[in-house]
């Protein structure tokens, strides 16, 4: 069951292009960031299917989202089968395990998030990972040019004791794939974004991947999602996990 939820959620956000082309950094994020920030709130939903060398399966997941505060994730398996629910804002979260009847909250935290759901990642690399867009930081070597790899612009930037790498679609300047790397530059996990389709949101159009492929090496272990239904920018999502008084519940 953490399968599903820990590395789809490990997840923060194609074509080819032409190496010899030069432009820095900062342009690059500029037109990355413009892309993202058009999504305010996002509701979709499509088929999730997991492999590792302990357990495989498929089921079906469902995705809301409001900038900036709010994640909820449902998962339900095979017959319709429900088996995680899970509502993060950026101070407090709550998490329902219905196959054990268990309910955990508590205070957002990077720590708490990797206690529950099996990987250490920040808030803001949930919004990220579920929605497919990215707000890169400015830093000091922006003006720099960016490099380029089989195609595609690629930026480095600090994290951690580690550091993360964005392949950059140098056409539509959506991030194509997605590395976080440790001390060692050995990659923790990669996660590749697909079939970018251009959408209408607010009078406004961008660019929003319908797969998502998460990678953990090291433990053999994918993720796939596929977005089957997608709406932006409502203004009516509700976020409630529904807990039955039954449920043990544990306070962090």
């Amino acid at each position: 069951m953490y399968l599903f939820v820990s590395f789809f959620i490990a997840a923060c956000s194609g074509s080819g292009g032409n190496d010899a082309d030069k432009i820095p950094v900062k342009e690059i994020k500029e037109k990355v960031n413009s892309n993202s920030v058009v999504i305010e709130t996002m509701e979709a939903s499509g088929n999730i299917a997991f492999d590792s060398p302990e357990q495989s399966g498929q089921g079906w997941i469902e995705v809301r989202i409001k900038k900036p505060d709010s994640v909820f994730v449902k998962i339900d398996g095979p017959f319709g089968i429900s088996i995680a629910q899970a509502l993060i804002t950026r101070t407090d979260f709550i998490y329902y395990n219905v196959q054990e009847n268990k309910a955990i909250t508590g205070p957002t935290t990077d720590i708490n998030i990797g206690a529950v759901l099996r990987i250490k990642v920040t808030f803001d690399e949930l919004l990220s990972g579920f929605s497919g867009g990215f707000l890169l930081n400015n830093e000091p070597n922006d003006s720099n040019y960016a490099e380029s790899e089989n195609g595609f612009y690629t930026i480095s930037t600090p994290e951690g004791s580690g550091s993360m790498k964005y392949f950059i679609d140098p056409v539509l300047y959506t991030v194509y794939r997605y590395n976080k790397l440790d001390k060692n530059k050995k990659t923790i996990v990669e996660v590749n974004y697909n079939n970018y389709f251009e959408e209408l949101a607010s009078g406004k159009r961008f660019y929003f991947p319908a797969n998502i492929r998460i990678n953990n090496p090291e433990k053999k272990q994918s993720v796939w999602v596929d977005y089957l239904n997608k709406n932006f920018n409502k203004t009516d999502l509700k976020f409630t996990v529904k807990i039955p008084k039954s449920a043990k519940i544990i306070n962090w």
